[in-house]
């Protein structure tokens, strides 16, 4: 009998192929924790009741939401940006009863015992939380999951279904595979948390890096960086090391004129030696962040996705608890580096560099 459902004992390579690719993954995973996570499956008429009943509503009230809703679909419904005008669960708490709560023009519907996705809607609830992911690549993916070629047989596996112009549902075929390896609302948002720190961190380190070029450009060209960074894994003199190096440094750097107990080359000097050691450790601690993603995601992967799932699920091998450690590390390493580059300003820095490049030349001239 030629085979023709999906599923995990033929289909296991393919699956995983398709959920190494994030921007399919990402499509299918949250088509899956709308169905799971948000609408229980179907399997709870009451909540589908309240959901439909909010939808006929020409001007949605919180008190409508409060009333109606209970408070986990609620949390799953903020978490997913589903609410238009509220950001967060915090932000909905503190508005009143009288507020009117946007849902959008379009929004999830349930037909025939079918949960339909516009596609809009899918694109920002992902990209709120994976910025990477662009319109087009999102469209190709969808195109893509309409239909995939079995590697079994000759016919084309559907992963989600197209229903109307622009509405999508996951294939049930797909979903029962998926709900057989854990939790993923969980997986995801160990993901959400991990890319949001890096976010976060990659906002210092180009504000450091903007610091570093105010002082002069050419300490942040790859080729000098690179030497800098070897000149702090061997704790050498920077600056030497680089002339050592033969890197044609602006007249700046040039120390022989220069008094080094004054008060102005003191500072100025201090301060960007900081900013390169503080760069450096950055360095340190986003090979740190790529390892962490290196579990589930890359081409030096440790788990195909399904498995990451699994170990999060049931924190085999401790996975869970080295991630959640390691974040809360990072995160204070990172933290105690921003108290420091906070109380540094650009305008600051600009006024420092001139008064030393004035400093500068009055000794070239005596």
């Amino acid at each position: 009998m030629e085979h023709t459902k999906l599923t995990i004992e033929d289909d296991k390579t393919l699956i995983d192929n398709i959920m190494d690719d994030i921007d399919m993954r990402y499509i299918l995973l949250f088509l899956y924790i709308i169905r799971n996570d948000l609408f229980k499956n179907l399997g709870d008429n009451n909540l589908i009741e309240s959901y439909e009943r909010i939808l006929i509503i020409d001007d949605i009230y919180k008190s409508n939401i409060v009333n109606f809703w209970d408070e986990e679909f609620i949390d799953i419904y903020i978490d997913l940006g589903l609410m238009k005008n509220i950001r967060s669960k915090r932000e909905f708490e503190q508005k009143e009863d009288d507020f009117i709560i946007k849902l959008g023009e379009e929004t999830i519907t349930i037909e025939q015992d079918t949960i339909s996705v516009p596609d809009d809607t899918l694109f920002l609830i992902i990209n709120k939380k994976f910025k990477f992911l662009t319109r087009r690549n999102f469209n190709l993916a969808l195109t893509r999951l309409k239909g995939v070629r079995c590697e079994k047989s000759s016919v084309m596996h559907s992963l989600i279904y197209e229903i109307g112009e622009h509405d999508y549902a996951l294939s049930d075929d797909l979903y029962y595979i998926l709900d057989q390896y854990g939790n993923i609302y969980q997986a995801i948002k160990i993901e959400i948390t991990i890319e949001g720190f890096y976010q976060r961190f990659k906002e210092i380190s180009e504000k450091i890096n903007d610091f570093i070029t105010i002082f002069d450009p050419i300490l942040n060209t790859k080729p000098v960086l690179k030497k800098i960074n070897q000149a702090l894994d061997e704790n050498k003199d920077i600056i030497q090391y680089l002339k050592d190096e033969k890197v044609a440094l602006s007249d700046k750097f040039n120390f022989d004129n220069i008094n080094k107990e004054e008060n102005m080359f003191k500072e100025w000097n201090s301060k960007l030696l900081f900013l390169l050691k503080t760069r450096y450790k950055m360095s340190q601690i986003e090979m740190k962040v790529n390892d962490l993603k290196k579990i589930y995601s890359g081409k030096d992967k440790k788990f195909k996705y399904l498995e990451f799932i699994e170990q999060v699920t049931y924190n085999e091998d401790n996975t869970l608890d080295f991630i959640q450690k390691s974040l809360v590390d990072l995160r204070e390493e990172v933290m105690n580096i921003n108290k420091v580059v906070l109380k540094l300003t650009k305008k600051e820095i600009k006024l420092l560099n001139l008064d030393y490049e004035r400093l500068i030349i009055t000794r070239s001239e005596d």
